[in-house]
C-alpha cells in the first residue's frame, strides 16, 4: 500500500480528481444543468466522416459508438470552455481564427460575378494578363568555368565582330547544354534556362544586330535578336475562366479585410513593451499603426 502511495502516476490522478470535484462543486452552485442535444444533422454528419473514410455505413453499434464519442467530446469541449482552457492556446486560436475566416470565404463565394464586372476587373488588371515578350535570336555564351575573365572575352569578340554572320560567330563562344539558335521562344522560358536576368536585359535590346555582353546563369553572352514580338492582351473570352479565379480570389481578400477591419473597430488594442530592446519610437509607431 505504501509503494502505490509513492507512485506519480497516482498522485497525478488524485489531483486530477480533486480539481474536476472541486470546481464541479463551485458551479454546480451557479449554473444550471447543461443539455446536449443530437439531432438529424448530427447524426447525418457522423455517418457521411464514417462512410468517407470506411466507404461503408456504420452498423447499429459502431453508430452508437460514435454517437457516445460525439456526446463525450461535446461535454469536454463544453467543460473546457467554462474552465478557460482555450486561453493562450495557441492550437486553438490559430483554428477558431481559420475558422472565422471560412466564414468570410463562404460570403464571398456567394458572390457570382456578371460578365460586366469581370470586364471592369479585366481591364484594371490587364497588366496582369499580358502575354510575355518572345524571341528569336541567336546566342553565343562565355561561360566563367571556362575563361579567366569571360565578359573581357565577350567584349572584345563584339568589337571584333560587330557584323559578324551568324556562321561566323557560331562557335566564337563556349560550348553550352542549350541551343545557338532560338526559335519564337518566349520570355518566361528562356527565364527558366538561363535566368531572369537574362530575358529583363532583352527586353531593350536592338533587333539586327549583336548586342551584349548580357549575363546570365551561365555566364555572359553576345546575342544577335532576328525577331522580337511585344507583350500582347488576349482577349477576354479566351482567358475569362483566369480572369473569374483572380477576380473571387482578390475579393474574397477584400471582403475578408473588410470584415477584419470592422471587427477591429470593437476593440482597443494597447502595446505593452517596455523592453531595453526596442526602441520607443517603433513602439509608438506599432501603437499608433495597430489602432488605425
Amino acid at each position: 500500500m505504501k509503494k502505490l502511495l509513492k507512485e506519480p502516476f497516482l498522485h497525478f490522478m488524485g489531483i486530477g480528481a480533486a480539481l474536476f470535484l472541486l470546481y464541479g462543486l463551485v458551479n454546480d452552485k451557479t449554473d444550471s444543468k447543461n443539455t446536449i442535444i443530437i439531432n438529424d444533422f448530427d447524426v447525418s454528419s457522423i455517418i457521411s466522416k464514417w462512410e468517407m473514410q470506411w466507404k461503408r455505413p456504420p452498423t447499429e453499434k459502431e453508430l452508437q459508438n460514435l454517437i457516445n464519442l460525439n456526446i463525450k467530446q461535446e461535454i469536454f469541449y463544453q467543460e473546457a470552455l467554462k474552465m478557460n482552457l482555450d486561453h493562450n492556446d495557441e492550437i486553438i486560436k490559430r483554428r477558431l481564427a481559420q475558422k472565422m475566416q471560412f466564414l468570410s470565404n463562404d460570403i464571398a463565394a456567394m458572390i457570382e460575378p456578371t460578365d460586366e464586372v469581370l470586364k471592369k476587373y479585366f481591364q484594371k488588371n490587364k497588366e496582369k494578363y499580358l502575354t510575355p515578350y518572345s524571341y528569336s535570336l541567336y546566342q553565343i555564351t562565355f561561360s566563367p568555368d571556362k575563361r579567366t575573365d569571360n565578359f573581357k572575352d565577350a567584349q572584345e569578340i563584339l568589337n571584333q565582330y560587330p557584323n559578324a554572320s551568324f556562321e561566323e560567330m557560331d562557335g566564337k563562344g563556349d560550348s553550352l547544354p542549350f541551343s545557338y539558335y532560338f526559335t519564337d521562344i518566349n520570355a518566361n522560358e528562356l527565364g527558366l534556362q538561363l535566368g531572369s536576368k537574362f530575358p529583363e536585359a532583352l527586353q531593350n535590346a536592338e533587333t539586327g544586330k549583336w548586342v551584349g555582353p548580357i549575363p546570365s546563369g551561365f555566364g555572359y553572352h553576345l546575342v544577335y535578336i532576328t525577331n522580337k514580338t511585344e507583350p500582347q492582351l488576349p482577349s477576354f473570352e479566351s482567358i475569362k475562366k483566369a480572369i473569374t479565379r483572380d477576380f473571387e480570389y482578390d475579393n474574397q481578400k477584400e471582403i475578408d479585410e473588410a470584415i477584419y477591419q470592422g471587427l477591429k473597430k470593437k476593440y482597443e488594442i494597447e502595446i505593452d513593451i517596455n523592453s531595453e530592446d526596442f526602441d520607443p519610437k517603433f513602439v509608438e509607431y506599432l501603437q499608433k499603426e495597430l489602432n488605425n
